[in-house]
């Protein structure tokens, strides 16, 4: 496996990238154990789940915070870092996010979260008043609560979420670190042979507000809503060529992505030099115009091999 951590002793991620990446891809779990009414436990998490393909930067988020584990289970090709001692959340990763925000509605559930490990360090999880304080959070946080805690205590009265400020601009680093997680780049080449170039990043729905900053951000790119789906998601997408070259190319070769994205960015920042030097070659042979811009066959070949191992081509 290819790996992208830095050959430097003294490397480290953004912590900004770090939180965008959370916000992309991260999660602060609060689990309920009952056996019956009166035994009941209360386990909290801050965890990374990702392709087994992307372990190398969960290594590197387990160094940048100095705390918890890195877990691979090759069967499921997955891996997991994990922080589950409640003074490396107390000590760590609360005081981490609460210095860089996340800006996602997953930052909704951490505050949730952190008062839940705030409880459980004056113990007051262990008394039936604190643990039902926890249950009004616990429900409110992800998915909800388990169907086994409900049959156990079927009132749960849910806390209002906590609302979450958008920042006016996106830091760029937060911005490299969400994309790492929940973007792609992607090439489509049409019967015509018309090279089309897309940037994409896909959230949930309830967080299209915060994809429309990505428009003023790379000032290109639309936001488009999925509500047709079961799980309503929304995309923001770039696909002018001159947009992708002049401020995605120049973002991201400043602000790079870090883990193994970074691989399917630079065959697509690769394809796209392609094209530009065939259609320079090109209006230099005789002046083409631009409608009528041919991509030569060899250089097709070479996008086409690009391609092909982009994404989920990609061999490991």
């Amino acid at each position: 496996m290819k790996t992208l951590i830095k050959n430097n002793p003294t490397y480290t991620l953004h912590p900004q990238w770090v939180t965008g990446f959370t916000d992309a891809e991260g999660c602060f779990s609060v689990i309920i154990e009952i056996t019956e009414p009166s035994k009941w436990r209360v386990r909290t998490s801050f965890e990374i789940n990702l392709h087994l393909k992307d372990v190398n930067i969960l290594y590197s988020i387990k160094s940048f915070f100095g705390v918890g584990s890195v877990f691979t289970r090759p069967h499921l090709n997955r891996c997991v870092y994990r922080v589950t001692k409640n003074e490396e959340l107390l000590e760590v990763i609360i005081p981490h996010f609460s210095k860089y925000s996340l800006i996602s509605k997953k930052g909704e559930d951490f505050l949730l979260w952190s008062k839940v490990v705030n409880m459980k360090s004056t113990k007051e999880h262990l008394m039936f008043k604190g643990f039902s304080t926890i249950l009004t959070y616990y429900a409110a946080i992800n998915c909800g609560p388990s169907s086994k805690v409900t049959k156990y205590f079927p009132n749960i009265e849910v806390v209002e979420r906590p609302k979450i400020k958008l920042p006016l601009t996106l830091d760029p680093n937060w911005v490299s670190g969400f994309v790492a997680g929940d973007g792609g780049f992607s090439i489509n080449i049409r019967k015509n042979n018309k090279i089309e170039f897309r940037v994409h990043v896909a959230q949930h729905s309830k967080d299209s507000d915060l994809l429309k900053l990505f428009i003023n951000f790379f000032n290109s790119g639309n936001v488009y809503l999925r509500s047709n789906l079961s799980t309503p998601r929304c995309d923001f997408v770039i696909q002018n060529f001159k947009d992708i070259i002049n401020n995605v190319i120049t973002h991201f070769d400043k602000y790079p992505l870090e883990n193994v994205k970074q691989l399917d960015y630079n065959d697509f920042r690769q394809a796209l030099l392609i094209v530009i030097d065939s259609l320079q070659e090109g209006e230099s042979q005789g002046g083409i115009p631009k409608s009528e811009k041919i991509i030569k066959s060899e250089d097709l070949d070479k996008i086409r091999e690009l391609k092909t191992r982009m994404n989920s081509g990609r061999v490991y």
